[in-house]
């Protein structure tokens, strides 16, 4: 749906034609909610990052970086095999296994193969410092993208699939600003329910064959 037909679907149940600027600015915002409330398999991709220097150990972000889905798998390009799957640990547990890659010369770290990550100031640390410049990491993450919503957007997020959970999320904000709060309450709570089966559909689309057993007759 485009913007301007976004925003007649939210006048069916709004009625009031006085805040179509409001109107657009809450769809911004309640998007930008949903994706980060869940991690919508639209806006999943995959990166594949590399350290092009010896002793260097943090990764930065992809610049449309939004949240991890997964963890990371590691493969070595000089002969295309598989290292492995990534432990993800807090920074604190980080700090406490490497404290030696804040040495200055690289002969003093503990290099090896990686074996941890964790996530800090937008970038990913991998640790033990890796003794080869050829891995490859590669990593699941959604894109995250705030665009403001008007009534010329060809394609506004959530609107074809979702579109009466995001008119939810729309009508509580725009009653909220006019202090009408019984109802903003409501378009809340439907809108949070929203939330709720959207990430329960998607829990189920991501999920393997492994937990399924049949029995014979």
């Amino acid at each position: 749906m485009t913007g301007s037909e976004v925003y007649a679907y939210v006048l069916r149940k709004f009625k009031r034609t006085d805040k179509e600027t409001e109107s657009y600015e809450a769809m911004t915002d309640v998007i930008a909610d949903m994706r980060l409330q869940f991690l919508s398999a639209k806006y999943a991709e995959e990166a594949y990052l590399a350290i092009s220097t010896l002793g260097e150990y943090r990764l930065p972000y992809p610049s449309d970086f939004g949240h991890f889905v997964g963890t990371i798998t590691v493969t070595d390009t000089t002969d295309d095999s598989e290292i492995g799957i990534l432990s993800k640990i807090s920074k604190k547990k980080y700090d406490e296994l490497y404290p030696d890659r804040l040495l200055t010369a690289t002969s003093n770290m503990s290099v090896g193969v990686p074996q941890h990550f964790c996530v800090y100031g937008e970038q990913i640390f991998i640790g033990p410092v890796p003794d080869k410049i050829t891995y490859r990491y590669s990593i699941n993450y959604t894109t995250e993208d705030f665009t403001s919503i008007a009534s010329d957007t060809a394609d506004v997020p959530f609107s074809n699939k979702y579109r009466n959970i995001l008119r939810a999320g729309v009508l509580s904000e725009l009653h909220n600003g006019i202090e009408n709060y019984d109802e903003a309450e409501y378009w809340a709570n439907k809108f949070g329910e929203g939330l709720s089966k959207i990430a329960s559909s998607e829990k189920f689309d991501e999920q393997d064959d492994s937990a399924v057993e049949y029995s014979g007759f």
